[in-house]
C-alpha cells in the first residue's frame, strides 16, 4: 500500500546513512524479537499497517514488535490486553518466562540459513535491453513497486526468473522478475552532484513496453 513504509526518494527525512547503521542489533530485545518474528512469520503487509505517526517514531525492531503483537492478535494466539499484563508481571519483579523448543529453533535456523532462488522462466514478456516504463498505480494493499519509479522509464539489465507476486504471497501468482536499470535525472532531476544509476526488482505487473506507454 501507498504509505509512509515507502520513503524511497522522499526528502526532510534525514540522511539515510547513519553511525552503525551496518549492526545488526543493538539490544538484547531486538535479538529476541528477530527470533520471534520468524517463529511467527512476520510478513511486511502487517508492518506496513502501522500509523503513520507511530512508524516514525519507531525504531526499526519497534516496528517488528508492533506488528507482531497485531499479528497474534489477529491469529487468536493472544488478546489484546495480555502484553500490558505481561509487562505489569514483569515490572513487578515477576522472572522472564523461558520456553525451550529445539524443533522450532531449529525450524527457525533452518529457514535463514536455506539459499533461496528464483524459479526460471521461458516467457517473460521483456528481455535485457528492453526499454520499459513502470505503471502508474495507486495499490490500496501491500506492493512491492516504490512510488519512486511509477512513471518512470528504465532499461531491463537481466531477467531474474520467476516469483510470486508480493501481494497474493501465492506460488501460483508466479510471474517474471526483472532488474531495471534508472538514471537518477530520470528519478528526481538534475542535481550538483554527477548522475548515478539506481537498479530495482519489478515484478512484470509492475510493467509496460515503452511503445505501449507513449501510445
Amino acid at each position: 500500500m501507498d504509505g509512509i513504509h515507502d520513503m524511497g526518494g522522499m526528502q526532510g527525512f534525514g540522511p539515510v546513512v547513519t553511525p552503525s547503521g551496518d549492526v545488526a542489533f543493538h539490544a538484547a530485545w531486538e535479538r529476541r524479537q528477530c527470533a520471534v518474528s520468524l517463529l511467527t512469520k512476520l510478513d511486511r503487509s502487517m508492518i506496513e499497517s502501522m500509523p503513520a505517526d507511530r512508524y516514525l517514531e519507531a525504531g526499526y525492531y519497534e516496528r517488528w514488535l508492533w506488528a507482531t503483537e497485531r499479528l497474534l492478535v489477529e491469529d487468536g494466539s493472544i488478546t489484546s490486553g495480555e502484553v500490558d499484563a505481561w509487562q505489569a508481571r514483569l515490572a513487578n519483579g515477576e522472572p522472564m518466562p523461558v520456553r525451550a523448543d529445539p524443533d522450532a529453533a531449529r525450524a527457525a535456523l533452518d529457514s535463514v540459513r536455506t539459499t533461496w532462488t528464483f524459479l526460471p522462466t521461458e516467457q517473460a514478456l521483456f528481455k535485457e535491453g528492453d526499454a520499459v516504463r513502470v505503471r502508474r498505480m495507486r495499490p490500496s494493499g501491500h506492493n512491492r513497486c516504490p512510488r519512486y519509479v511509477r512513471g518512470t522509464s528504465g532499461i531491463v539489465r537481466s531477467v531474474l526468473g520467476l516469483d510470486a507476486l508480493p501481494e497474493t504471497a501465492d506460488p501460483s501468482s508466479a510471474e517474471p522478475v526483472y532488474s531495471v536499470a534508472f538514471t537518477s535525472t530520470d528519478l528526481w532531476g538534475a542535481t550538483s552532484e554527477p548522475p548515478w544509476t539506481v537498479i530495482v526488482d519489478l515484478w512484470e505487473s509492475y510493467l509496460e513496453p515503452m511503445e505501449a506507454a507513449d501510445g
